[in-house]
């Protein structure tokens, strides 16, 4: 285990790592954020309850963003050694790209063996889609849709995200209950 991090800093090292296991050289910040946003989507639908709480995501031109997401990952290409950044830039597109990877193997994170499943089973879907279908499944969510409807055309930039539009699903919170 990782003594001095917090739980999104290690979520953020378990998903590159999973993407360098799967192949991936590096994730974007954009990858980064909407995967994180959507797995807070899919634990609160299936497990009643945020994978990390208290986490805040907002409203910007390309969907759900986290200051919270983006603060550690900053901390952990600044302040650590784990991660490295790498910036490129294409001719045909204004913004630079900010890759995150690896730089080497990972200690004992403190996900328990269920977080892990849990984890594993939707990393594995979301890491090879592509920022586009990214951004598309983000959009599909209640929250945003909550947002879009409200913004009549018009981009709300800096509106929360309300993840209590989440709906539960009580079958599956039941069965994967620790309380049976």
């Amino acid at each position: 285990m990782i003594k001095t991090m917090t739980r999104l800093e290690e979520l953020i090292l378990f998903i590159l790592d999973r993407a360098h296991k799967m192949g991936i050289e590096n994730l974007s910040r954009f990858q980064i954020q909407k995967i994180i946003y959507m797995i807070q989507v899919f634990a609160i639908k299936y497990a009643g309850k945020e994978f990390i709480p208290n986490i805040t995501f907002i409203r910007e031109e390309n969907g759900p963003i986290s200051p919270d997401i983006y603060e550690s990952t900053q901390k952990l290409v600044e302040q650590d050694k784990f991660v490295a950044l790498d910036i490129s830039k294409k001719e045909d597109y204004q913004f630079s790209r900010y890759g995150h990877k690896l730089k080497k193997q990972l200690p004992k994170l403190s996900f328990s063996l269920s977080e892990t499943i849990f984890l594993d089973n939707f990393i594995s879907d979301l890491l090879p889609l592509s920022q586009k279908k990214l951004k598309e499944i983000t959009y599909s969510t209640e929250p945003m849709k909550e947002i879009i409807n409200r913004e009549k055309g018009k981009i709300n930039k800096g509106a929360k995200v309300n993840l209590s539009l989440i709906p539960i699903d009580p079958d599956v919170v039941d069965f994967y209950s620790d309380k049976r």
